[in-house]
């Protein structure tokens, strides 16, 4: 009998590999040579062993499954015309639809019409009750992805005031069964405006603590309804008080951008179902689960050899996946510059389709599992976004920093660190400050402005704006 393969290989500890890597430095720093500290406070390691691995008890995906799910999102300005484009993405390979709905005039009848029951995610970018009714009546199995803090962060205001706004969230909460309506958290703008992974780990668990201290905390008068569907023993089977008392499922909806950082990326998706398990535990919510749906950033984005966008948003579909993403809807490459077309959306959802159907990346559940570099990773993104979330509650919660502008400034200061990467060459973004490509210069008008746009307004807070990081650049680049 053959004896397996690697018996004949004496184990090398942990300590052996050090020392040997300390030999081979001849006498330079091991840590100022080797060891990298990122924006996220992690310092990373050169090496990455079972003697020390961190053991992470992470919960399953959103879906029933542990699958994910191709999207493609569709704009909703014209009924007739988004119910075509979304007819036409699912007949080519999506599986999920999100509809980005601007107003409630939008025909609801021709919209959804032929649409699948189930599937279907719905943006709307108003509060509106009876358009959510009458949208119910037509698709009682749509997710709704409503966030009124996240109105109130990326806008300045709320959409009337935030006693109103909370109590009409409350109803919508409570008035329909299964996953229609859910707690939403969106948290796009925090790291499309600068933040780092910690600070959007931590912004999130502020950002939804919010929401659960106001539905959960017993010291405070709520809405019967609210409070027993977000205080039963278990979130996924919520008994809410209605006249037919029926059973229905909740979850919270997460909503998020993709960054450039790889492994980082993997970890924070894994980070995101460990915070929401803890922040749900610490309410009596001890099965409170989630559901994440993620597209690449504008971020990193560029109009400099726009062509390597389709490079960024690969790898960052991949680690989203790879990180336990239930839903993914791609970004096309010219999302921020051309009007939507057909080439661009459908390069967009062959990449998923590649990804799903070639390199069978829905294969494996959890296939970072075991990592010691991803589970490190991981460990020490929730510990220290935890950190960063006490302190915000300590000084009187999320929107209360929004209104003192502590969190604005944080951000603020992360992206300006973050710039000035850029600007000494330190970050590298490929065809824009290293490896330009001459042969596509900057035109001097394009279909969409793609640069961060300013409207003058009175707001309540100073809102937090999304910028792309090569925009100063390619200002400075730009034909006369």
């Amino acid at each position: 009998m053959k004896k397996p393969l690697f018996d004949e290989f004496e184990p090398v500890s942990e300590t052996a590999w050090k020392q040997k890597i300390q030999m081979d430095l001849k006498g330079a720093d091991y840590n100022g040579t080797l060891v990298t500290s990122t924006p996220e406070g992690i310092n990373v390691k050169p090496i990455y062993h079972q003697d020390s691995q961190v053991d992470i008890n992470l919960p399953h995906r959103g879906t029933q499954k542990d699958d994910w799910y191709i999207s493609q999102k569709i704009y909703c300005g014209n009924a007739r015309a988004a119910n075509k484009k979304a007819l036409d993405a699912l007949a080519r390979g999506a599986e999920g639809i999100l509809l980005d709905i601007p107003n409630a005039d939008v025909n609801l009848e021709i919209l959804l019409k032929d649409l699948p029951d189930v599937g279907i995610q719905v943006h709307p970018q108003f509060f509106d009750l009876d358009f959510l009714k009458k949208l119910h009546s037509f698709k009682p199995k749509a997710y709704v992805h409503l966030d009124i803090i996240y109105r109130f962060s990326s806008s300045g205001n709320w959409f009337q005031n935030q006693k109103s706004d909370h109590e009409k969230h409350a109803f919508f909460l409570k008035s329909f069964d299964g996953y229609f309506s859910n707690i939403t958290v969106n948290t796009s703008t925090y790291q499309q405006a600068g933040a780092t992974v910690t600070q959007e780990l931590a912004y999130y668990c502020a950002h939804l603590n919010e929401y659960l201290n106001h539905y959960c905390d017993t010291n405070k008068e709520h809405d019967g309804d609210v409070y027993n569907a977000f205080k039963e023993r278990s979130i996924e089977e919520v008994h809410i008080e209605r006249s037919q008392s029926a059973k229905t499922e909740k979850r919270i909806n997460i909503d998020t951008t993709i960054g450039s950082n790889y492994f980082m990326e993997i970890a924070k998706y894994r980070a995101y179902r460990i915070l929401t398990k803890t922040l749900g535990t610490a309410y009596g919510l001890n099965n409170l689960g989630c559901y994440i749906t993620a597209t690449p950033s504008l971020r990193n984005k560029s109009l400099l050899d726009y062509n390597v966008n389709l490079l960024r948003t690969t790898t960052e579909c991949m680690s989203a996946v790879l990180g336990g993403a239930d839903t993914i809807h791609n970004l096309p490459y010219d999302a921020f510059f051309h009007k939507e077309n057909e080439f661009g959306n459908r390069i967009a959802r062959n990449q998923l389709l590649i990804l799903k159907e070639e390199a069978y990346l829905n294969k494996v559940a959890n296939a970072a599992d075991g990592t010691y570099y991803i589970n490190a990773l991981t460990k020490e993104l929730t510990e220290k976004a935890l950190e960063i979330f006490k302190t915000i509650e300590k000084a009187g919660g999320f929107v209360q920093s929004l209104f003192e502008g502590t969190i604005q400034r944080k951000i603020k200061e992360s992206d300006a660190a973050e710039r000035k990467l850029l600007k000494s060459n330190k970050k590298i973004l490929v065809g824009v400050n290293k490896f330009p490509n001459a042969e596509l210069p900057l035109q001097k008008e394009y279909e969409i402005l793609p640069f961060q746009k300013i409207e003058p307004r009175k707001t309540l807070v100073t809102p937090i704006a999304a910028k792309r990081l090569a925009e100063d650049l390619e200002k400075s680049q730009m034909p006369k």
